[in-house]
């Protein structure tokens, strides 16, 4: 197939939940069996270490929105799976990063944003590649949720995470890149995050849905609103640094760009192709200025410079695990926001098209 299931949610938190855990029984029963192996092999970590460790973050999650805990709720219900499952598959980028190898491998991912008046159309345009292990590629599926009077939903997610990659019909848009820093902490998982940002109607609001607690661990948020502005928040679990691009475009990988906070970068030391990829993004994109469109930000992330751990990414140089262990790019999305629609390939972009989703009222 060469395009991502889609399931329609409507309903209270609880019964959104069970539908969601109903209709994608199948691909969370494939991500908790991806992410068991993937904590027993990259980490050496069981799948009971894990709930246990997992239980921690429920508080947090309650603390900042219970409605978010209640869809879980229903998912574990929906999916006929025990609720500590459900919550470690959410909590699954602090689980690897807290308790794994400090410089193991961790999500890659390219994300770029443009916005007038160096876009073509004068559209907002947000969008990344992203990478992860092999191993994830059938537990993906696109989410349209109707949750009223927050607002609706459009975003591609592993199956059983609340949270992930997308748009509102409020005009909002977000992608992310994986940071990896020395912490040990616990707070709002990055995924909950995530799903805070994209039920929000203006930036101000998302900012303030990264920043309003603590989080389990670091992640860069890149956000942009069909109003015509973007920026990007770095943070990790107790601080923050908000990057607003004068220039009108903005790019960014898997190391901090920002400089108002102090940190330990392991990325730095573990994944010198994220300096490459962000350059050569930032690079691409100040050559169109005016004339940036969406066919322009797929051929960024189509683009093969340092091959293959490239913005197309195609493995890892060093990588000697199982092919299912390998990093690679498993989707590229590009959203219109001013056309509130998003395009989305089932792989990597270069030999894999672009379907367009909307919303299904528009």
């Amino acid at each position: 197939m060469e395009r991502f299931p889609v399931y329609r949610i409507r309903g209270t938190a609880r019964e959104r939940g069970q539908q969601m855990g109903q209709l994608t029984k199948e691909q969370i029963w494939i991500n908790l069996e991806a992410y068991e192996r993937t904590f027993r092999d990259g980490a050496g970590l069981h799948w009971k270490d894990a709930t246990e460790y997992a239980t921690q973050f429920i508080p947090w999650i309650e603390r900042y929105d219970q409605e978010i805990m209640e869809e879980i709720r229903g998912i574990s219900e929906g999916a006929e799976r025990d609720l500590l499952d459900i919550v470690t598959l959410n909590v699954r980028s602090e689980i690897m990063t807290n308790l794994g190898d400090p410089f193991g491998k961790t999500d890659g991912c390219t994300s770029v944003a443009a916005v007038p008046p160096v876009t073509k159309n004068q559209e907002t345009i947000i969008g990344q590649n992203w990478d992860w292990i092999h191993l994830m590629e059938k537990g993906l599926v696109v989410l349209e949720i109707e949750q009223q009077p927050r607002p609706n939903i459009l975003m591609i997610t592993e199956a059983g995470i609340v949270g992930k990659i997308g748009m509102n019909d409020k005009g909002m848009g977000v992608c992310l890149n994986f940071l990896r820093i020395s912490e040990r902490t616990v707070g709002v998982p990055i995924h909950i995050v995530l799903r805070g940002i994209l039920n929000s109607g203006t930036l101000s609001q998302a900012i303030r849905q990264i920043t309003r607690l603590p989080r389990g661990t670091s992640a860069n948020y890149l956000l942009a609103h069909r109003e015509g502005e973007t920026v990007d928040v770095e943070a990790t679990s107790r601080a923050h640094d908000v990057l607003y691009p004068m220039e009108g475009y903005i790019a960014h990988a898997n190391h901090f760009v920002g400089s108002r906070i102090a940190v330990d970068d392991q990325a730095k030391m573990g994944e010198a192709d994220t300096h490459l990829r962000m350059g050569r993004a930032v690079k691409l994109l100040a050559a169109a200025q005016g004339q940036i469109e969406a066919d322009y930000i797929k051929a960024i992330f189509r683009d093969h410079m340092s091959f293959p751990e490239a913005i197309c990414r195609h493995g890892d140089v060093e990588s000697t695990g199982a092919e299912e262990l390998v990093g690679r790019t498993l989707f590229s999305i590009v959203m219109n926001l001013t056309e509130g629609q998003f395009e989305l390939s089932k792989g990597q972009p270069c030999n894999t098209p672009y379907h367009t989703y909307r919303f299904s009222s528009s």
